[in-house]
């Protein structure tokens, strides 16, 4: 408990941090408040006008206050309207967030769901025919990034077959649970197809070094199947690489949905955020990046969690510090 507490207090002050240097790095993009009052009040704006928005905006006020006035309306739930369309930003944050959080979850599950079985029977039959194909396709899936895959999924399974629609329009998995998944299905597959290629790569080779560990031996001798010596004995301690592959990988995610989402023409919190920046929609650009950062803090805290599950060794370290 103490070691969790101690995690949620970090994640407090890194939140923070994100949030202030987020907020300084807007202001210091091109044309400043000068285009924020531009695509408030339309060409041809008078002094007074320009003046009476800024004030409006709070953008007449030093970067602390903006800052500490911002971060108060957060945690109060009143997070204002956007500048040009004047609509709430907590409503257009809600529709995006279920996008992005499903194309990431769908993403990661679709990646270990075929690179876990492929990686342990790969290190199982090391050098075999199995364990070649698999190692050089995952070699080749490295070398395609989501701009080159989206495309060649698009062309073969939405022009040429007509199998999924593109673009992607989003469904609730509530309402529509088929078109949820059509929505999704290429999307997911542009975002698991590198995934999986890391993945994989990374559990073969734990998965090499663990089998060849005396307590694999010993279950070997006794008798264990093939199956229950390779997934209950010799998975569990070759998946630290792969959880801290799956962690860090949330934050190239986050990047990574971006370009799937504008390709897709999925609206989801990439979209949103790069459509915040270049409207220069300081509150919904920190909104967007302070969730973001929560949702990355947490996994991060939940893969330490995690690491204590695998190895009871690291759950008594923390014990004693």
């Amino acid at each position: 408990m103490r070691y969790v507490l101690r995690k949620l207090a970090q994640t407090i002050f890194v939140v923070v941090v994100v949030t202030f240097l987020t907020s300084i790095a807007l202001r210091f993009l091109p044309g400043g408040n000068d285009v924020v009052v531009a695509l408030r009040t339309g060409p041809g704006a008078t002094p007074e006008q320009t003046a009476k928005v800024i004030e409006e905006l709070g953008l007449d006020k030093p970067l602390l206050t903006q800052y500490f006035s911002w971060m108060k309306d957060f945690v109060t739930g009143d997070w204002g309207t956007t500048f040009r369309t004047n609509q709430s930003i907590a409503a257009e944050v809600k529709r995006a967030m279920p996008v992005s959080v499903y194309l990431m979850i769908y993403g990661q599950i679709l990646a270990l769901g075929i690179a876990v079985p492929t990686a342990v029977w790969s290190a199982y039959k090391q050098n075999s025919r199995f364990d070649r194909a698999a190692t050089t396709s995952a070699f080749a899936m490295l070398s395609m990034p989501n701009f080159i895959v989206a495309p060649l999924l698009i062309l073969f399974f939405s022009v040429n077959n007509k199998w999924f629609p593109y673009p992607s329009i989003y469904r609730s998995v509530w309402d529509s649970p088929i078109d949820h998944f059509k929505a999704f299905a290429l999307p997911t597959l542009t975002i698991a197809i590198p995934l999986y290629a890391g993945y994989m790569r990374v559990l073969r080779s734990d998965m090499i070094g663990t089998l060849q560990n005396d307590f694999i031996t010993t279950a070997r001798a006794k008798g264990v199947g093939t199956g229950q010596m390779l997934f209950k004995h010799a998975l569990r301690p070759s998946m630290f690489s792969l959880v801290t592959s799956a962690a860090v990988n949330v934050g190239a995610l986050m990047g990574g949905v971006v370009i799937v989402e504008q390709i897709f023409s999925l609206n989801g919190m990439g979209r949103l955020t790069v459509e915040s920046v270049f409207g220069r929609e300081y509150p919904t650009v920190q909104y967007c990046v302070v969730i973001l950062a929560i949702i990355y803090i947490f996994i991060n805290l939940f893969v330490d969690l995690a690491y204590a599950w695998i190895d009871p060794r690291v759950r008594a370290s923390r014990a004693l510090g």
